[in-house]
């Protein structure tokens, strides 16, 4: 097993969870983060979370080993009911790879090329976007 590469920061404000992922993900990483993910929105009723936000500006990549591992909890979380996610700043490699691994769901998947992109197009999301720049960091260790 290898040590766990991958930051990210989460914020969840039902009905949107917000994320910012940063630098290179490995498998363990991938996993760390669903876990911190699933463990975050546990917290709340189930079925609350209908829309997600994930800001990828400082994402690097993943590891091959890692997109079934993706698959499945892209699988899962529409069965708990996400109705849309948000991406901003995937680059082109990172949009192709999410809309393959998304094609199989429910879910609309909308891409942005800059925070001030999606927030012209869902001004709602103003606010709390603002509280997760604020958030520091985890760390998978």
């Amino acid at each position: 097993m290898f040590v766990a590469h991958g930051l990210w920061r989460v914020f969840m404000d039902p009905p949107c969870a917000y994320i910012s992922m940063k630098g290179a993900f490995n498998k363990e990483g991938i996993i760390a983060f669903q876990n911190d993910l699933m463990a975050t929105a546990s917290q709340f009723a189930p079925q609350s979370m209908m829309d997600a936000v994930v800001d990828l500006t400082e994402f690097e990549m993943s590891t091959a080993d890692s997109i079934e591992d993706t698959r499945q909890y892209f699988a899962g979380v529409t069965q708990r009911g996400l109705q849309t996610v948000s991406y901003v700043g995937a680059n082109a490699l990172a949009r192709h790879m999410l809309e393959q691994l998304w094609q199989d769901t429910t879910t609309a998947v909308h891409f942005f090329t800059s925070m001030e992109e999606l927030v012209s197009n869902q001004p709602h999301y103003k606010g709390n976007i603002d509280r997760l720049v604020k958030i520091s960091f985890k760390h998978p260790n």
